[in-house]
C-alpha cells in the first residue's frame, strides 16, 4: 500500500467511526423517547388506577 491508500483508508474508518457514532446517538435518542413514553403511561395508569 502505498501512501494515498493508507491516508484514503484512515479516511474511510474515521468516516465509519463517525457514522457508528451519530447512529449510536440515534438510537440512544429513540430508546429515551420510549422510555419517556412508558413512564408517562405508567405514571396515567398508576393515576387512574389510584383515583
Amino acid at each position: 500500500m502505498d501512501e494515498h491508500e493508507l491516508k484514503r483508508a484512515a479516511e474511510v474508518g474515521l468516516a465509519q467511526r463517525e457514522a457508528d457514532r451519530r447512529t449510536v446517538e440515534r438510537m440512544q435518542a429513540i430508546a429515551f423517547r420510549l422510555f419517556c413514553v412508558a413512564f408517562f403511561f405508567g405514571v396515567c395508569g398508576w393515576l387512574v388506577d389510584k383515583f
